[in-house]
């Protein structure tokens, strides 16, 4: 009978992930049946400092006795683990505890973001965590994840992803959410946050495309077919824009029942904030037009969804996402016909020009602030009371009548 070969244990130097500075990060490497995993002990070294036969560090490096009793100390524990299993797979999962990697964690943090239908954000980390693998590699251990890790990332993200500074900063804070989560539940130690001793690129106040009220005249005036999509895309646009700046899917899940004479009621998709915005003349008219089509009060205003889609959360955001991705793209092709430059109009951007309109035409910050649903005063960060629709009314009233 044969007996069973237990996975064999080994420190090497792995040069194939050298960082920019020269050092080379020491891994465990646990064999069995042929097969080799890999667990970083989190210590780098310079090549030069590195004893491959003996399996430590030479003595010449500066720190080599507390080096070499902490990869002494990781050893043995590999070896106990490999004393009670039978592959490499099994051994790893024991040195890296019930968290496992960074990759590891990181993707079941995405998966319950799934699970919890929460489409938005699992499509930002999901992207955010493709990132970290295509920089760090598809197997990324806690103690990899340090200073220079993360100034490595930062990089990949500006130079290789060409990501925004603002981006970049949304990617890392992505990123420094998992981390504090794996702290919360145990999966790795608070000191060993490594954005405690990293500082993210600062925010840039972004250059946001905005429409004058004049671009916004002369899309209405284009010459479309009816019933195109040009024609709808261009219809809730100019609807968005004199609605206070409604977001794409707040217009998209309008119901016919949503309009009370000249005023439009619903809650954000966003934040659940109920709103009722008064709606000026061009607004109603738009909105008359497309009632007339829908037989049903329940129906869709406009032709954006279809019933159903409001069965399953996850669906309708999916649908809603293409549907806006159709818009923008006509909304391109609308605007070359009214002669306005294309570059930079997306759906969102009717939210942007309303408010800048609104400023500029004597609005004051806290009924803008209300008109656009926001929570909080940017200018004053302070908390706001509930809507108020008095003062919403009359910033439309001011806002039109010019």
């Amino acid at each position: 009978m044969n007996s069973v070969r237990r996975p064999t244990v080994k420190l090497v130097l792995r040069k194939s992930k050298q960082r920019a500075n020269g050092e080379a990060p020491v891994y465990i490497r646990v064999t069995a049946n042929r097969k080799s995993r890999f667990t970083a002990t989190g210590v780098y070294l310079a090549p030069k400092y590195w004893n491959a036969t003996k399996e430590q560090v030479r003595s010449s490096h500066e720190i080599a006795t507390a080096l070499n009793a902490r990869l002494r100390a990781l050893r043995i524990e590999a070896e106990k683990a490999a004393l009670e299993s039978v592959s490499a797979d099994q051994v790893k999962d024991a040195i890296a505890g019930s968290g496992g990697s960074l990759t590891d964690y990181f993707q079941q943090f995405v998966d319950r973001l799934d699970a919890a239908g929460k489409l938005w954000e699992w499509k930002k980390y999901r992207v955010t965590l493709g990132k970290l693998k295509a920089c760090l590699g598809t197997s990324v251990a806690w103690e990899e994840l340090d200073r220079t890790a993360l100034d490595t990332f930062a990089h990949h993200l500006r130079d290789t992803c060409g990501n925004s500074p603002n981006t970049t900063r949304k990617e890392l804070s992505r990123l420094g959410r998992v981390v504090k989560q794996a702290i919360r539940e145990n999966v790795i130690r608070p000191d060993q946050n490594p954005f405690l001793v990293f500082e993210k690129p600062k925010a840039v106040r972004p250059n946001r495309r905005k429409l004058s009220f004049g671009d916004v005249q002369a899309l209405l005036s284009a010459d479309l077919p009816e019933g195109s999509w040009p024609s709808i895309a261009r219809d809730t646009f100019c609807f968005a824009f004199f609605a206070a700046g409604m977001r794409f899917g707040d217009v998209a899940t309008l119901k016919v029942s949503d309009i009370e004479e000249d005023r439009v009621k619903y809650a954000m998709l966003k934040t659940g904030t109920p709103m009722s915005i008064m709606l000026p003349p061009p607004a109603a008219a738009i909105a008359s037009r497309y009632r007339s089509g829908v037989v049903e009060s329940d129906g869709y205003l406009f032709p954006l969804l279809e019933d159903g889609d409001e069965s399953n959360d996850v669906h309708l955001r999916r649908r809603i996402s293409s549907r806006n991705a159709q818009v923008n793209l006509n909304l391109k092709k609308v605007a070359e016909i009214a002669g306005i430059a294309p570059e930079g109009l997306s759906f969102h951007v009717a939210r942007h020009s309303f408010a800048d309109h609104a400023l500029r035409n004597g609005g004051n910050v806290y009924s803008l602030s209300k008109s656009l649903g926001h929570k909080y005063l940017h200018t004053t960060d302070q908390y706001l009371k509930q809507s108020d629709n008095e003062a919403v009314d009359k910033l439309t009233q001011t806002i039109w009548s010019h």
